[in-house]
């Protein structure tokens, strides 16, 4: 049985409202491998379990979270050369994962909330597996001044 997940149009229209209208998100060709995947949110049911993954890669994850607050772009785009995601931008990514939640409020039977937005390398080994999850899109996002990134949807 496919989990439903959130739409191209679904994670367009987010995007768009959060970056302004000219991101452009298109639909990924192959999944965010999960050594790709540089920062991971994750949503959980009432229970307490976690139910979805939203995954970014590194320029994702600076962009994002650069242009939320108006990070100068050089700045998200020296932080993915240089391999990390400064712990300010972190802080930022975590509003937009935050609001991410409602990319999941059509396609879940139930109220998810925001658990966590971690570094790979913070999760838990389940967590981890999670990511090869086969009930997974990807979509890539231009988000206009920034480097273009991913992020990756996974229904657990």
């Amino acid at each position: 049985m496919t989990t439903p997940l959130p739409t191209l149009n679904d994670v367009n229209g987010l995007f768009t409202m959060l970056f302004g209208h000219d991101t452009t998100c298109k639909a990924g060709k192959a999944p965010l491998p999960p050594d790709a995947c540089a920062i991971v949110a994750l949503y959980n049911d009432k229970d307490g379990a976690t139910k979805r993954l939203l995954t970014c890669d590194l320029a994702f994850a600076n962009s994002a979270g650069a242009a939320l607050s108006m990070i100068p772009p050089g700045a998200a785009a020296d932080a993915t050369k240089a391999g990390n995601v400064p712990d300010n931008i972190l802080a930022n990514l975590h509003e937009v994962m935050n609001i991410a939640v409602n990319l999941f409020t059509d396609t879940f039977d139930g109220r998810l909330e925001l658990a966590s937005v971690s570094r790979v390398s913070e999760l838990s080994p389940e967590t981890k597996a999670a990511l090869s999850s086969k009930e997974r899109s990807t979509v890539d996002v231009a988000i206009p001044r920034y480097v273009a990134g991913r992020v990756g949807l996974i229904a657990v």
